[in-house]
Formats: structure tokens, sequence, C-alpha cells
């Protein structure tokens, strides 16, 4: 394959590579035999602009934490909408260097192809990795939908402004606000939604990415002088 890096990218040539990339998002598979989930989230401390990832291991279907991994370092990338991949893509790459066990799908908190050039961060480091790969975000970026019903397993299709199917707006938890979730790589729509919602318990995040955030902010905490 093709080398397409990550670090220290214009965004004018990172747009380009994003076309690219596109190209070889895979959504047509179904993950099989998935034994180990891992979710990955970053925080920032602002003074200096540092980033902490956190990559938090899961057994399959029985949701057991595995270990968490941990890395740091300073982010000179700015956040510009659409890039976010390019700003966090160089961390988690260095922290995965650090995980010992193999690792079956990957949950990003962010966006897969539900995104304006249908690479977010789930399906850019998926294609990169050659690993299944789900966006789950709290919040839309782009798409149309309907309001799912108010029960924990009600969904309604995130459409693109062609009327293309991009994802799931996912009721996570009963009278909570939907989670956005769309496939990243090698894997559908419908299945990421199931797997997502097979990972959620009593909390509206899946518990994947949610310790995961916990833990960075944890990590973030002793960090701060």
């Amino acid at each position: 394959m093709k080398k397409f890096p990550i670090h220290n990218i214009t965004p004018k040539i990172a747009r380009e590579q994003q076309v690219e990339l596109a190209e070889m998002v895979d959504t047509s598979n179904s993950p099989k035999d998935i034994k180990i989930i891992a979710g990955v989230d970053i925080a920032y401390s602002k003074k200096p602009s540092t980033g902490f990832c956190a990559i938090s291991l899961f057994s399959y279907p029985d949701l057991k934490h595995i270990k968490t991994y941990y890395e740091l370092d300073l982010v000179g990338y700015p956040y510009i909408p659409g890039l976010l991949s390019y700003r966090e893509g160089p961390l988690i790459l260095q922290t995965l260097e650090k995980v010992e066990e193999e690792i079956d799908l990957f949950i990003f908190d962010g966006q897969g192809i539900a995104h304006p050039k249908g690479l977010g961060i789930a399906s850019h480091l998926g294609v990169l990795l050659d690993k299944p790969a789900i966006g789950c975000a709290k919040n839309r970026l782009i798409g149309k939908y309907e309001e799912p019903g108010e029960a924990k397993g009600s969904k309604s299709i995130l459409k693109d402004e062609n009327g293309e199917a991009i994802g799931s707006v996912l009721r996570t938890r009963d009278d909570t606000n939907p989670v956005f979730v769309s496939p990243g790589h090698k894997i559908g729509i419908n299945e990421a939604s199931d797997i997502i919602l097979k990972c959620t318990t009593d909390y509206r995040l899946p518990e994947p990415i949610r310790i995961a955030d916990q833990e960075a902010e944890k990590y973030k905490n002793e960090g701060d002088i």
C-alpha cells in the first residue's frame, strides 16, 4: 500500500490525502471473532498544548477491562475542522506502539465516514492500521436524520446531502441524547451500531471510550502543574 504520512502535513496536502484514503475505506465487511476492543481518547492541557492519550482494552462481548495504555506528547498541529486525525493521529499511533495485545476492533471518540471527506478519525486510522474501526461521536458533524425513539436501542439513519446512509443515530440509554455512530473501516453501518449497543451498559457512551475518556482525563490531571 502507498504510504500516507500523518506527521507534519500541511492542511492542503492533508485534504488531498483524505480524498485518496477515503477511496480505500471498506464498509462492506463484518468483523469476525472479536475478542479485544480498544477505546481511544485524548485529553488536552492548554499550557503548553500537550495531548494525553489513553487506549483502553476490553474483552468482548463480556466487557471486562483488560488494561489501559498511556502516552503524552506536545501537540503542534492546530485544531482545524475536518482534520482531527492529523492533530490526534500521531499521538494515538505513538501510544499504540506500547500495546502488547492484538486489538480486533477500535472505537474512536469521533467520526467514521460521517465526515465531509468521508474520512473521519475512525476511517483514517482504520485504513492506516488495516483494522476494523467505528466512530462514536457525541455530536453530529454532517448529515440529516429523524430523531430515534426514546428507548435504549432505538435508532435512525444518518444521511448525507445526497440521501446516502453514512451512519446511525443511536439511543444508548432511555430518554438520553443519542450518539452518532458511523463505520470507520472494515465494518458496515448496522454492524457498527450493533457493536456500540452491545458495548453500552448504564451510560450514554460505550464502555471502551467512556473509560478511555476518564483515563485520559486522569492522566492529564496527573501531568498538570
